[in-house]
């Protein structure tokens, strides 16, 4: 539906229930001034409908990778977890103290986990 049509029917409930419910001798309330518009051609209005068309694509495909970042960032969280979980019952075998999960790198040459040297 077009947003100017829903606009003043918006407007004409929220003025004609008032008045119903109130009901009584009461003139109805004056009905509102029309909304102003813009009329289109054939071809103007062809090329508004498909660029409203568009839009409402692009604002569905936004919303789906809202959710894709939202499932990605909640699935990294866990990933993070399961790998902080297994340095650390590596190092309660090895006897060595973790202390922060991030500041050990994977080294795939060794095959182990290898502590970062921070620059102070």
């Amino acid at each position: 539906m077009h947003p100017a049509l829903v606009a003043v029917l918006a407007v004409v409930c929220l003025v004609a229930l008032p008045a119903a419910a109130q009901g009584g001798g009461q003139r109805p309330a004056p009905p509102p001034a029309a909304a102003p518009e813009i009329k289109l051609d054939e071809t103007t209005s062809l090329k508004a409908s498909a660029l409203e068309s568009r839009m409402a694509a692009i604002v569905a495909n936004y919303a789906l990778l809202q959710r894709q970042a939202q499932d990605l960032q909640q699935e990294l969280r866990q990933v993070l977890d399961d790998r902080r979980k297994l340095i650390e019952e590596a190092a309660r075998r090895a006897r060595v103290e973790v202390g922060d999960a991030n500041e050990w790198a994977y080294e795939n040459k060794g095959q182990r986990y290898v502590k970062i040297k921070r620059a102070p």
